[in-house]
């Protein structure tokens, strides 16, 4: 809550042949206005949690839940071989204040990159290949080569627009986020030979720039190497297209309780002559607290999520509320225990629209340089 309650935590680290290092955390912003989030390592100097971006205010008056996907540099001589004593720290209310400042760490992954003669795993995306374009469900594998310990997983990720999962406000990146430090809503895991997964991208919406995909391959050690990105993929489907339309003038706190109704505008631009299915995705924290979700002034969902924790979700739309222009989402709660809150960047909607294949675009773009790292 504040630099009165420092709540240490204990971490092993091989620093032999490191040449850089950071951390990513796992957090929900907490009591909202809180700032002054920060950590530090060994008792050294104090280093800022990393805050999504694109706000109009201060990062700290919006709801959100960071997931890992957030790395900050870490100064090598804060570390040391061994044992590591990781604190953070919160400061006062800025706004909204109610003299409770306050956040929560789920977890948090330090990062250890080495030189490239250390003994570590390596290999290679075999599918799809540079230039492919990709339809639904495409399979995307990789072969791997181990030095020493055996390949324990192979991440699969993908660069492209897409849902913010990480909730950094950043929506064309390397799309994953983590839970306790294990990578989710990315491509695909494989544990096992042969090493490949049926990509599940039914919803990743059409792309204005070309895809890149990688593949994250960790040993029974730890050690992981990222692959060289394929690059130049393009996505196309047979006569069909999904579009995702984000949210507009996200308002500050957004949280509903004690009878409280809040909402956002979703632009879309397009007719929707074509539509065939509407959905709306969000993220929450403590949205088994609402009363009422909806979208254009008709109740979707009573709520949903759990109660004092972060949920994805997506809502189906009924057709006949879309229309053209701005459209609104809205949340209700009249509980008097936790506010409902919707996390940044707010919810989008993803639509599906039938197309002939004439209308679809496939671009081609630049390569990804590969690195390797230990978690």
């Amino acid at each position: 809550r504040d630099k009165a309650h420092q709540v240490p935590k204990n971490i092993d680290l091989d620093l032999d042949q490191a040449v850089r290092a950071e951390m990513s955390v796992e957090y929900w912003g907490g009591h909202i206005g809180t700032a002054g989030q920060k950590f530090r390592i060994n008792g050294h100097d104090w280093i800022a949690v990393p805050q999504p971006t694109g706000m109009p205010g201060h990062p700290s008056c919006y709801y959100r839940t960071l997931l890992g996907n957030n790395a900050v540099p870490i100064p090598l001589n804060h570390l040391r071989q061994g044992t590591n004593v990781v604190q953070f720290t919160a400061g006062p209310q800025i706004k909204y204040n109610f003299n409770w400042g306050f956040y929560w760490i789920y977890d948090f992954t330090i990062r250890v990159y080495y030189d490239a003669s250390k003994p570590h795993p390596t290999g290679r995306i075999t599918a799809p290949v540079a230039g492919a374009v990709l339809g639904d469900r495409p399979v995307v594998s990789a072969e791997v080569a181990p030095s020493g310990a055996a390949v324990r997983q192979v991440d699969f990720i993908g660069l492209y627009e897409g849902y913010n999962w990480s909730g950094d406000g950043t929506f064309r990146q390397w799309q994953y986020h983590t839970e306790h430090g294990v990578r989710k809503h990315h491509i695909g895991t494989a544990t096992a030979t042969p090493w490949r997964v049926v990509w599940a991208n039914e919803w990743v919406p059409d792309q204005d720039q070309p895809m890149q995909i990688a593949a994250m391959i960790t040993d029974a050690s730890g050690m992981s190497f990222l692959t060289p990105a394929v690059a130049n993929l393009g996505l196309q489907r047979a006569n069909r297209s999904v579009k995702m339309y984000r949210a507009a003038d996200v308002p500050e706190a957004f949280g509903v309780r004690t009878k409280k109704r809040m909402t956002c505008k979703i632009p879309v631009p397009d007719s929707p002559q074509g539509a065939t299915k509407v959905r709306l995705l969000l993220s929450t924290w403590s949205a088994a607290h609402a009363d009422e979700i909806g979208f254009n002034d008709c109740t979707l969902v009573e709520r949903v999520g759990v109660v004092h924790n972060y949920s994805f979700d997506m809502i189906d739309v009924p057709l006949d509320l879309l229309h053209q222009g701005d459209n609104s989402f809205y949340i209700y709660s009249a509980t008097t225990e936790h506010a409902a809150e919707v996390n940044w960047p707010g919810p989008v909607l993803l639509v599906e629209f039938t197309r002939p294949r004439s209308e679809f675009r496939v671009h081609a773009g630049p390569n990804r340089p590969s690195r390797f790292l230990q978690e």
